[in-house]
């Protein structure tokens, strides 16, 4: 198995797969890391290759990089749920502003479902304060 990283005095070079760890990812998770470490990035055809350099010598670099892969770990898998889910998102996000962007001109009808959709929701009764609503008013 190849080693992971290297490490000599307050530098170290990690290689990662290309094809496990998604660049946007390595990113992400590189930047909790910035206030300890300076950091460079480079590429090969099959692996990103960061080099670090501690910002202080009195850093442990080797608990460093173990909490980088973990970071990693989890960047990776919040793109990849981002990455499944992006779709119902954008569905949830553009049905919920599809009623609040659509401008009838005057003098336009308002089409049947839009009028069913003002009788179900009367925003009188929606727009009201709950204290006001529920508390007892003799108190």
């Amino acid at each position: 198995m190849e080693k992971l990283y290297k490490i000599e005095n307050n530098y170290a070079e990690i290689l990662l797969p290309k094809d496990i760890y998604p660049l946007v990812s390595v990113k992400k998770a590189l930047a909790n890391f910035m206030e300890k470490i300076y950091i460079k990035m480079d590429s090969n055809k099959d692996k990103i290759i960061i080099q670090i350099v501690l910002q202080e010598d009195k850093e442990d670099l080797e608990k460093i990089i173990g909490e980088f892969y973990n970071e990693l770990l989890r960047e990776s898998l919040r793109y990849n749920i981002a990455m499944e889910t992006k779709n119902l998102r954008e569905l949830i996000v553009g049905r919920a502003l599809y009623t609040t962007c659509i401008d009838l001109e005057e003098g336009q009808e308002k089409s049947e479902s839009t009028a069913e959709n003002e009788e179900e929701y009367n925003l009188d009764e929606i727009a009201v304060n709950w204290f006001d609503k529920y508390t007892n008013k003799e108190e």
